[in-house]
């Protein structure tokens, strides 16, 4: 029997093995913080969209019930989408233009409102 001394190897070294491998983690580490950030924007965006549907659905009720506002806050919570939204709204009036204010907050001590949406109305006297 005759013996081959040139085999041949197939397959990779380890070094090959071993930098595909780092170079596979470092792309699923990236998708994965990728997909984290845009989770993060979404909710964001949910919230946002949702703080300003309380304010339209405020500044509509004290335009057809013409609730009168006042110079100072006016302060009151609504139930959206399973969440309790904190809003405050005031009257400012210049000349014969009524402008009214709606700030809504997601949590009630926060510094910035997630929306703020102003309405006009003319005052007839």
């Amino acid at each position: 029997m005759k013996r081959d001394n040139s085999s041949s190897f197939a397959g990779f070294t380890l070094l090959e093995v071993m930098l595909s491998m780092a170079i596979f983690a470092i792309a699923g580490i990236s998708m994965v913080k990728i997909i984290g950030e845009q989770l993060i924007r979404s909710k964001v965006l949910e919230d946002k969209i949702i703080a300003s549907w309380v304010a339209d659905n405020i500044l509509t009720e004290i335009n057809i019930k013409r609730i009168e506002q006042a110079e100072q806050w006016v302060k009151g919570s609504e139930l959206m989408m399973n969440k309790l939204w904190y809003w405050q709204s005031k009257e400012t009036k210049i000349g014969e233009v009524s402008i009214v204010t709606v700030e809504v907050r997601g949590q009630v001590y926060s510094k910035n409102p997630d929306i703020i949406l102003e309405g006009y109305r003319y005052i007839n006297e």
